[in-house]
């Protein structure tokens, strides 16, 4: 965010800076787009869940097994609610500046020099590598998870990313939820291998995201604007 806030301002002055922020206050967007800014990733982690009870399960024990694995584990002593307001304030207040630099800064202008599809690439690239140093902390989230495939899914994910900013007209407060939505769904479903002992549902959960991406391409949704 800062960095993109300085070169803003070198571009164009105090205007500039003014005007990529002030996207974070454009949420007259649609009832579709919150639905699915809000709910999507979390509906695509519960097929990507649906997928491995429908492999694991025996006969008749589908649905059971599904719904077992879908819900959240706490500790029973703790409310999830007291969890989940708090997490996601944390994830806005982390996703902003991130968004602000990625969508807000970097994908429109590279939009304008290569296209939808290969600006997502690159942006997503660079949202991976940003991530990198996480995969050497033993506390975070990300050790469990393999950097390849993590790398893969971010570059199929900024598709999504790239679709609901051209979509909304370059509202950096869609993708800062979506950004969010998307943390909320890795941390309260159980998606992680830590939690699952096993990459299984991860793996699928990409590689829903990714077929996703790929339909976005190919019917022709995914097309640059000038925001």
């Amino acid at each position: 965010m800062l960095a993109a806030l300085i070169v803003s301002v070198g571009e164009g002055g105090i205007a500039e800076a003014g005007r990529l922020l002030r996207r974070l206050l454009w949420w007259r967007v649609g009832l579709w787009w919150w639905v699915a800014v809000l709910l999507g990733f979390p509906a695509l982690a519960l097929v990507a869940i649906g997928l491995t009870s429908l492999a694991t399960a025996h006969g008749p024990d589908f649905s059971d097994n599904f719904i077992r694995s879908a819900l959240p584990q706490f500790p029973r002593t703790l409310s999830p609610w007291l969890l989940v307001p708090p997490f996601l304030l944390y994830s806005m207040v982390t996703s902003i500046p991130e968004e602000v630099g990625w969508r807000g800064f970097a994908l429109p202008r590279l939009q304008d020099r290569a296209g939808a599809v290969y600006a997502s690439l690159a942006v997503g690239a660079l949202w991976a590598l940003w991530h990198l140093p996480l995969f050497f902390n033993p506390q975070a989230v990300q050790i469990g998870i393999s950097f390849p495939l993590f790398f893969a899914a971010t570059l199929s994910g900024s598709m999504l990313f790239t679709w609901v900013f051209n979509g909304t007209g370059g509202s950096l407060l869609m993708v800062a939820f979506l950004h969010s939505s998307f943390n909320a769904g890795n941390v309260f479903l159980p998606l992680l291998p830590q939690v699952t002992g096993t990459q299984l549902q991860l793996v699928l959960y990409f590689g829903v995201i990714t077929l996703v991406g790929f339909v976005l391409v190919a019917s022709g949704h995914l097309r640059s604007v000038r925001a």
